[in-house]
């Protein structure tokens, strides 16, 4: 499993404060109004239990639980080489419960682990330092068992565990020419936690020194090929938008949510960086929902906010337009900003904020649905997915993989094991009956659930957010199955966050 790649890219050194690289671990989110920079000396990667032949023994048999057994019989589902920082690790089993054992980290080469812990322990959220949000539990990740506490390794990091793990995904980045420090018992995870538990506010901490608020109400179209744009902010100066904040003075059903579209130009660009309805982009696919992420959110009751930064060098024109034949109601909209743009640091290049929607109503062929495909340089910081099946009894659309490929290599970088696991939950008829919502990830609404001999059908919007980013330098594509092999129907639509650049 070690890797070892070449950076075409200009050496960058690295402190553990900002310096012309990366922010890894802790302080990517402490930094996060540093998302628009596209720096050169990260890569992301994700290693998983999916059945390597293209069948779907993602985990049930645990044929693929494992990367190899070391000299001790232990199970390795991590082996890389530094230096590098793993974001996430999430895990379940037939049992539904993390029974794996003793699992041990195993840091730089060193022969005894510096972890040891039960897995069960360790996926409680009940052990410091290892404690909610940070690690969550199948009643709070819904059938899944997830991590999201930092592990930096400076040389070299394996994982094992005692028993097979069955389903299991890790997500992690390794990088070039920096120094960084590898994970030990003392490490504090106190900032990360206080942030994930503050979601729903600003994550950057940057206070805007201008905000814009209105209120907008939006009127019906009046032919197919004319949607109605109102003005919600145009300046002629560059800036950075800290956050978008909705409040809808009225009772938006999912349509509304779905024919209401967010418009975003920058610097007289020809073509808008984000048009996309607004439900996806505040997290839902299917109308009002309670979310509650990092980034972006809503609430049936009141706000949706987005606090991703978009930086702007000369101007920008943000709209919201009724792509509907109904009226589209009333809106309080918040806009805050700060007038001075972001600096390039060196050759580092600041990216625009980018937000792609695609559908497919239904997919029926035996391609994967595409949720992303771009041409050029950047970075995906997330995703939302939502999948209506085009009747009851066509099930188990659940069971396709996500696929990212990056850079136009022939394998694909991240494979996944079902959506369940990818949006870091498990077994469907537990996912999708117990909706949730949390920093990273959630699948925070599901409708029309109908049990067809014995396995719930329904209609599903879920999300996840990338740490880090994953990078690329010439492509990405961002796919998944619809069903094992591609054999089942159903309406997809997705949403993805990016960053890119155009120089």
């Amino acid at each position: 499993m070690k890797r070892h790649f070449i950076f075409l890219s200009t050496v960058i050194y690295f402190s553990f404060s900002l310096i012309r690289a990366q922010d890894i671990g802790l302080d990517f989110y402490r930094h996060l109004s540093n998302l628009p920079y596209l720096y050169p000396n990260v890569e992301s990667y994700y290693v998983s239990s999916y059945d390597r032949t293209g069948g779907n023994d993602d985990g049930f048999r645990g044929t693929y639980s494992q990367l190899y057994e070391d000299e001790n019989g232990d199970h390795v589902i991590f082996d890389e080489n530094g230096p590098g920082c793993i974001y996430n690790m999430w895990g379940t089993g037939p049992e539904k419960i993390p029974n794996w054992g003793k699992i041990k980290l195993y840091f730089d080469g060193e022969k005894k682990p510096r972890l040891e812990m039960d897995a069960n322990d360790l996926f409680s959220g009940l052990y410091k330092p290892f404690i909610f949000p940070l690690i969550n539990h199948q009643y709070v990740s819904s059938g899944g068992f997830s991590s999201c506490a930092l592990f930096p390794f400076a040389k070299s990091l394996k994982i094992t565990t005692e028993k097979k793990v069955y389903f299991y995904n890790i997500y992690y980045q390794l990088y070039k020419d920096v120094d960084i420090q590898s994970w030990n018992p003392d490490f504090e995870y106190t900032d990360m936690v206080e942030r994930f538990q503050r979601r729903g506010s600003d994550p950057k901490q940057c206070e805007p020194d201008s905000v814009v608020r209105h209120t907008v109400t939006l009127t019906k179209k009046k032919r197919r090929d004319e949607p109605v744009s109102h003005s919600l902010l145009d300046m002629n100066h560059g800036g950075v938008i800290q956050y978008i904040k909705m409040n809808p003075l009225y009772s938006p059903d999912m349509f509304n949510l779905n024919h209401i579209f967010l418009k975003i130009t920058f610097d007289n660009q020809n073509e808008a960086s984000v048009h996309v309805p607004i439900g996806p982009f505040f997290g839902s696919g299917l109308g009002e929902a309670d979310v509650r992420s990092l980034f972006v959110g809503m609430s049936p009751s009141g706000e949706y906010y987005c606090y991703f930064p978009m930086p702007f060098k000369s101007s920008i024109n943000i709209e919201l337009e009724n792509q509907g034949y109904d009226s589209g109601g009333m809106f309080f909209i918040e806009i805050g900003y700060t007038s001075a743009p972001l600096k390039k640091i060196d050759d580092i290049p600041v990216g625009y904020f980018g937000a792609k929607y695609q559908r497919t109503w239904p997919i029926t062929d035996k391609d994967d649905y595409i949720l992303f495909d771009f041409k050029g340089r950047g970075a995906v910081v997330g995703q939302v997915m939502t999948v209506e099946p085009v009747k009851p009894d066509v099930k188990q659309w659940w069971e396709g993989d996500m696929r990212i490929t990056i850079d136009g290599e022939k394998k694909p970088r991240f494979h996944g094991t079902g959506h369940e696991d990818e949006y870091q939950g498990g077994w469907s008829n537990f996912w999708m009956s117990n909706p949730y919502s949390l920093p990273l990830y959630g699948l925070p609404k599901s409708t029309g659930l109908i049990n067809i001999s014995g396995q719930i059908n329904g209609s599903v919007t879920a999300y996840r957010f990338w740490p880090g980013k994953i990078p690329f330098n010439k492509s990405i594509r961002i796919s998944t199955e619809h069903g094992t092999e591609n054999n089942r129907s159903a309406n997809y639509s997705s949403l993805v966050y990016y960053y890119f650049c155009n120089e």
